[in-house]
């Protein structure tokens, strides 16, 4: 059970489903991506502003980023091994790793990828849950390594332990984006794809076509 919450990356959330659907509003959607027991955000590179502007320069390459967030040692180690895995269980400081993505010719949605369409409010919602999120002493983000050649670690203001795991994290994210969602009991990334499966989430689905170096068409 410990492996099982450490590949997945909760404290669980008061959050829960509002009582009345909110309407689907016009613009660009939101991505979550699945790996494996992993489940993390894909971010518009547009949409960052204020502290996260600064990642637009950083990640130039692509126009979209993946935001993923979990334990530090344990997310940053090339070969965790199995007493840092149990040392994450107990509450522990987080990382948030950022990567460009670009879509290949002729994307389309995936098994590996969910999109959502966002109701009013929603990007400014996200957007204050990450700068909550990012770790930005003095107005700067707190960087802490690079992953590969692409990748960059961050620091995260938040707390990582057995029952706040990356899944509950993007529970958090889809809710503070005024979506119909809950993180309450979310541990592992089955649950984040049932829950986007079915109603009500499923509604805010959508299947955008997306071309390398051109506007998406969403």
């Amino acid at each position: 059970m410990a492996l099982l919450i450490l590949a997945g990356c909760a404290r669980p959330s008061a959050s829960a489903p509002t009582t009345s659907m909110p309407a689907i509003t016009p613009g660009p959607p939101l991505g979550i991506v699945h790996e494996g027991w992993h489940t993390g955000l894909i971010v518009p590179k547009a949409e960052l502003t204020g502290v996260l502007r600064s990642l637009r320069v950083r990640l130039a390459s692509a126009p979209f980023v993946v935001i993923g967030w979990g334990q530090r040692r344990y997310y940053m180690a090339r070969d965790p091994g199995l007493l840092t895995g149990l040392a994450a269980l107990f509450p522990s400081a987080s990382v948030i790793h950022v990567r460009p993505w670009q879509p290949g010719p002729g994307h389309r949605s995936s098994r590996h990828r969910t999109w959502l369409h966002l109701p009013a409010g929603g990007w400014r919602g996200l957007r204050v849950f990450l700068d909550r999120a990012f770790a930005h002493p003095h107005g700067h983000l707190q960087a802490l390594g690079a992953h590969g050649r692409r990748g960059l670690f961050f620091a995260s203001t938040e707390t990582y332990d057995a029952f706040h795991t990356c899944n509950t994290w993007t529970m958090q994210a889809l809710h503070a984006a005024r979506l119909p969602a809950t993180s309450t009991d979310v541990l592992f990334a089955g649950q984040v794809s049932s829950a986007l499966r079915v109603a009500p989430l499923r509604r805010f689905q959508t299947t955008p076509m997306i071309t390398p170096g051109h506007k998406p068409s969403y």
